[in-house]
């Protein structure tokens, strides 16, 4: 599955309302950290077509940023519905996987 790019409150606001799993990332073009993660999230994407997975640049898109509180990054989001129900901070590969796995079991 691909990773979709959202430039936007508004964009990501719909992309919510029409799916009900949705794995977030929180990046930025200048972090290193989250160069490093994009290859393990694209991989994750690849292997769980039951969640849509997001790619939001915080530079790109302050007021979702703020919206969803991002102080650190890479910052991952896994929403149900709409709700955040599990968070991973850092370039943390093995928190990432396990808490992708919790998600979709």
């Amino acid at each position: 599955m691909v990773v979709v790019s959202v430039k936007d409150k508004s964009e990501f606001k719909k992309i919510l309302d029409q799916n009900s799993k949705v794995a977030v990332d929180f990046n930025a073009s200048w972090c290193g950290s989250c160069k490093a993660m994009k290859p393990v999230f694209e991989k994750l994407a690849d292997s769980h077509s039951d969640v849509t997975f997001l790619s939001v640049d915080i530079d790109e898109a302050t007021d979702l940023a703020q919206e969803q509180e991002i102080t650190s990054m890479p910052t991952f989001k896994f929403l149900d519905h709409g709700k955040v129900v599990d968070t991973v901070v850092g370039a943390k590969k093995k928190a990432l996987e396990s808490s992708m796995e919790s998600f979709t079991s």
